[in-house]
């Protein structure tokens, strides 16, 4: 018999539900704050019961779930929400004051929309938390056969044609023909863009060239190199993710992510280190994942693994030498790569220690060496640079000698002319053409005003830095993203156009344009949108699955950590493109890679049958 649920018992105590009120309210009050929305309108009486309802929802689900949870669930919610916050209010802050003149009521609407986005998003974290702890799909234990390998290869091709067709013989911005130049003699080899990927190019070119006797010819067979590359290792990924046990239909939604996303088949027909380098570092990460999810070799095992270590050693050496961050990435990846793998597999911690050794002697004495040319200096520090030039700019009192010294380098009126706050490049070029010999040469001393001023407006510093990275941690439209033919130069190289007439580009036109006025889909073209999806699944992850396969979070995640210390834009697509491009991987681990048992669930693969 049924035991009897007295009917007043199903609605929560006096205390819950007066916190619950709150909570509804202030959100409310958030949703109307940034939506523009009157306060005295109806629909914030709309809002207000939606939310109220959907927190009511979500207690009930937490309860009705509170002895499965796992013990740190709560904390880890919070923790997301306060940090979603901080990064939301710190964005859009200016927008969020009430349009009062007086800080105290600024400071108030500010405030009170924090805790109403916190009370949003920690609901949000906990609901979503939830449902994919619950409606996780059943796996599959077929691996991709071959056939179905070469098929997913061909499709990425195939949907990446048109691309290469309307951009033929690939898209080439400055600094893709900035390594023209070089790989033709027209100019020195510079570091200034990565001489590897200058040295592959040229080894491509002249292969093509070679064969063709026609330049545009010798471009795209770098451009077909790339595309073929790219595939291959989206390839592997599908493949080993099939090993994993992840449908086929979700399988099926990476392909297409992969295949029909414009910028992704835009980028892969354009002459850029940043989508090779994207490539290999998922590569190296799928290397870390055969490692962390493979058998333990023994004596018949211990030799079948060297050509994984091969692959993780060269894809890892690729990924520090394509792009000027790849080291600094691997800096950063090395105490935990060294906690993942000291006792179980020692090897791939040394490995990793030998790659990222082998960059720095290559990229420092090797090179000097040959006389290569690094980059400029300058190129270093587009944050200092862009908060130095944002209290001048604020016309902020500097002392006689910090106002001498600055002028040193350049005329200090021009600053304010100059100064962007979403990218660097002009003052960068103001510092490079007058006298950065002199900012080089008196490091110590520009170090002591950068601080001196840090210290005295510091208001003007955090403002600067939101202002130059917010694009890589909020989510919104990505201010740069693809590129088309081949740009104005004095090279001689020219547009061929081998689609002609306006059908064409009215289709990219379209194309490039549905992300403005199509809901959700616009998500796809936002950097910030990804940071806080990988946040959200690692904690995920953190929270139902192995932790040790945290680990693989972190090359896409150490690549926007890096941007934040020196992007010289806000918000480039190809800078965070190693996010992007992983994103079928980060998002399919959690739902493969758990703790608990089930009789369709595979966590262990071998490299064989990858």
């Amino acid at each position: 018999m049924r035991p009897v649920i007295p009917f007043f018992s199903r609605f929560p105590s006096f205390k819950t539900l007066l916190g619950q009120i709150l909570e509804a309210y202030f959100a409310a009050f958030a949703l109307c704050n940034i939506g523009g929305f009157s306060p005295a309108g109806i629909l914030s009486a709309v809002l207000f019961a939606l939310v109220f309802c959907f927190f009511s929802f979500c207690r009930r689900q937490r309860e009705k779930n509170a002895a499965a949870l796992p013990r740190l669930f709560n904390p880890v919610c919070r923790l997301l929400a306060v940090l979603y916050t901080l990064l939301y209010v710190a964005a859009q802050h200016q927008n969020l004051t009430g349009g009062f003149d007086s800080r105290l009521f600024r400071f108030g609407f500010v405030a009170a929309t924090a805790a109403g986005l916190y009370f949003l998003f920690a609901a949000c974290c906990r609901a979503l938390m939830l449902l994919l702890a619950s409606r996780r799909p059943r796996l599959s234990t077929a691996p991709l056969s071959g056939r179905q390998k070469a098929l997913c290869f061909f499709l990425l091709l195939l949907c990446w044609l048109p691309w290469f067709l309307y951009d033929y013989p690939g898209v080439m911005t400055p600094d893709s023909l900035s390594q023209f130049s070089q790989a033709t003699g027209l100019t020195a080899y510079s570091d200034h863009h990565p001489l590897l990927h200058t040295l592959l190019f040229e080894a491509l070119y002249r292969i093509g060239f070679f064969l063709t006797r026609n330049v545009y010819m010798g471009i795209a067979a770098y451009t077909l190199f790339q595309m073929a590359v790219l595939a291959g290792v989206e390839t592997f990924c599908l493949s080993v993710l099939s090993r994993l046990g992840a449908p086929r239909l979700l399988l099926a939604g990476w392909l297409a992510f992969w295949g029909l996303l414009p910028y992704n088949g835009i980028f892969a027909v354009t002459l850029w280190k940043d989508v090779l380098f994207s490539a290999f570092l998922l590569l190296y990460t799928l290397c870390l994942l055969l490692l962390l999810a493979g058998k333990e070799p023994g004596k018949e095992g211990r030799f079948s693994r060297v050509p994984l270590f091969l692959l993780l050693a060269l894809s890892g050496w690729l990924s520090c030498m394509l792009r000027s961050n790849g080291p600094y990435v691997f800096l950063f990846l090395f105490p935990f790569v060294l906690w993942a793998f000291w006792r179980k597999n020692r090897a791939a911690a040394l490995l990793h220690l030998a790659v990222l050794l082998l960059a720095f002697l290559v990229k420092g004495p090797v090179y000097d060496a040959f006389g290569v040319e690094k980059a400029a200096f300058t190129e270093s520090l587009s944050i200092p640079l862009q908060q130095v030039a944002r209290v001048v700019s604020e016309g902020r009192p500097l002392t006689q000698g910090q106002e001498s010294l600055i002028g040193e380098v350049v005329d200090v009126s021009l600053i304010p002319e100059y100064y962007e706050p979403s990218i660097s490049d002009p003052i960068k070029a103001l510092v490079s053409y007058n006298n950065a010999a002199y900012l080089e040469n008196h490091k110590g001393e520009f170090f002591r005003l950068w601080i001196e001023l840090g210290l005295s407006w510091p208001g003007d510093y955090i403002q600067a830095f939101i202002d130059q990275t917010k694009g890589y941690w909020f989510p919104d439209r990505a201010t740069l993203t693809v590129n088309e033919g081949i740009s104005p130069n004095e090279l001689g190289l020219a547009w061929p156009h081998l689609l002609p007439g306006q059908l064409p580009v009215k289709i990219s036109e379209l194309l490039l344009k549905m992300p403005d006025f199509l809901p959700l889909y616009g998500l796809l073209w936002s950097i910030g949108a990804y940071t806080w999806a990988a946040l959200f699944l690692s904690a995920f992850q953190f929270l139902y699955g192995k932790r040790c396969f945290l680990l693989l979070y972190l090359p896409s995640l150490g690549t926007i950590l890096t941007l934040l210390l020196a992007t010289p834009v806000a918000s480039d697509l190809r800078y965070a493109y190693p996010l992007i491009l992983a994103m079928p991987l980060l998002a399919t681990l959690p739902l493969c890679l758990t703790n608990g048992a089930s009789d369709n669930r595979p966590v262990v693969i071998s490299r064989q049958n990858v």
